[in-house]
């Protein structure tokens, strides 16, 4: 299957890589416990607020002129990577 050559640079790898890691603490930090009442939005199948916004080419667009014939999904994205 692998060649001798091969079997020794895996073993060498795999060796490199479990003595890394060796005496650090575990990279996964607990999950941090959410609010289960906490308001994010509309709840599902409330209607949204009309809005207006422009878009990539600097159109104004509203909630009618973006939905199609099966509705519209919106998805907003947080972050700080601009």
């Amino acid at each position: 299957m692998f060649s001798p050559r091969m079997r020794l640079l895996l073993l060498v790898c795999s060796a490199c890589a479990l003595l890394a890691g060796a005496g650090e603490e575990p990279r996964l930090r607990p999950v941090p416990k959410v609010d289960l009442h906490l308001k994010t939005g509309p709840a599902v199948g409330a209607q949204i607020p009309d809005f207006t916004g422009r878009d990539q080419n600097g159109k104004l667009q509203t909630f009618a002129t973006l939905r199609g014939p099966n509705g519209l999904v919106l998805l907003f994205v947080r972050t700080a990577d601009w």
